[in-house]
């Protein structure tokens, strides 16, 4: 079944209550989105002051589910599981850029990026599919048959694999990017809902929410090598999703129905700290610079921020009545590189070549190669003023020139 995806623009839905950002354009620097299924918005966040900063007015029944930013931090996506779309918008203007229109009782829950920003993968607990989009285009590329009532999905950080939650069938479908084949079906816990994937690409992390199972909440971890499972109990309620430091060494699940969240040590699988926080923790991500976690409190509409360094709360955020905070992202603006201009002298370490001809970009080159770019390039000069003089020199390009004046 084919969807349309629906460009909008600037339309009066994309319509943003809160301070734009100066003159649209990129500020370099971390930021975050918050989705609220309570009230069917989005909110901004300065995480420097952990402020709301812009409020991103969504159709009334979203009901907003996972949410994530390209790696590249042009593009926020939401999927609203009460309008069966996804929403893309620029994180430059905070405006709603495309709507994904998905078939009818879709119920789109989680959202994955592919590393390279290309592709985003939708999971669709209503259809028991997958959707992949291109990010480029808004198109519908594919749309991948898994288990039951899938939750959430997560890319590995090589590109190369899928894995979907499926809460319906208590399972893992493991999907390769490349042409979107199914590879294996692996058992987990109950009802698992979040997934997330080491930084170094050797663990799945699964966050079994276990409906009805007080006390006795667990997360699968899988291997990325053989896909072979271990279950690790939390003695929690509701593990609902997850978020892994930076340096892969500690794994932290929001227990929905105990109002906290667990520390796992990756290495040996023990629980370091469990750490209060609101009420019904549900989503939550790691900063940029991993020292933060923000923990969404769904029940309390409020947002934790938790020290990674000696898990104590740093902050709590507080958002309008009834927001209901689902999920949070980071993103963050790279800082523009200046090169320079001038040639500089070869050296043994490397330095800038710049082409004589402004049609070429500088090149920089290291190790000593300096000279083997420098002399490339000075034949592709000598070849451009060739060019330049072979046509400048051509009587009929002269008469045109002189007759039709030069247009520049």
């Amino acid at each position: 079944m084919t969807a349309a995806a629906i460009a909008i623009g600037l339309a009066p839905l994309a319509a943003v209550t809160g301070p734009a950002l100066a003159e649209q354009k990129p500020v370099p620097g971390e930021f975050a989105y918050v989705n609220n299924n309570g009230n069917s918005t989005v909110s901004r966040l300065n995480t420097t002051t952990n402020t709301i900063v812009a409020t991103i007015p969504l159709p009334p029944k979203a009901n907003t589910i996972g949410s994530e930013v390209t790696p590249n931090g042009a593009f926020y996506y939401v999927a609203n599981a009460g309008l069966d779309n996804v929403m893309k918008i620029d994180t430059v203007t905070n405006r709603i850029v495309a709507v994904i229109q998905l078939p009818d009782k879709a119920a789109p829950n989680g959202v994955g990026i592919t590393p390279d920003s290309r592709f985003i993968y939708v999971t669709n607990k209503g259809g028991n599919s997958v959707t992949k989009i291109d990010v480029a285009t808004n198109a519908i590329l594919a749309t991948i048959p898994v288990g039951t009532a899938p939750e959430s999905v997560a890319v590995t950080p090589n590109g190369a694999f899928a894995y979907v939650s499926n809460s319906g069938s208590d399972n893992v479908t493991k999907i390769r990017v490349s042409d979107n084949a199914i590879l294996a079906t692996i058992p987990v816990g109950s009802a698992p809902r979040g997934v997330k994937i080491t930084p170094n690409g050797a663990f799945v992390y699964i966050a079994n929410n276990g409906k009805g199972m007080v006390g006795n909440g667990t997360v699968s971890k899988i291997s990325t090598a053989d896909d072979t499972v271990i279950t690790i109990p939390l003695g929690t309620t509701g593990p609902t999703w997850l978020s892994i430091t930076l340096d892969s060494a500690f794994t932290y699940v929001t227990n929905n129905g105990s109002n906290n969240v667990t520390k796992i040590r990756v290495s040996d699988n023990t629980v370091d700290a469990t750490i209060p926080v609101g009420m019904g923790p549900r989503g939550m991500w790691i900063n940029t610079s991993g020292t933060q976690i923000y923990v969404a409190n769904h029940d309390s509409d409020s947002v934790s921020v938790i020290n990674v360094a000696n898990n104590g709360i740093d902050a709590t955020i507080k958002f309008p009545d009834g927001a209901g905070p689902e999920g949070v992202a980071f993103g963050r603006h790279p800082v523009p590189v200046k090169v320079k201009a001038t040639t500089t002298q070869s050296s043994s370490s490397g330095d800038i070549v710049r082409s004589k001809n402004e049609n070429f970009t500088g090149v920089v080159a290291t190790g000593g190669n300096g000279d083997k770019v420098r002399k490339k390039l000075a034949g592709i000069d000598s070849f451009v003023q060739q060019v330049k003089q072979r046509h400048l020199n051509n009587p009929a390009l002269i008469k045109h020139l002189m007759g039709a004046g030069q247009h520049g």
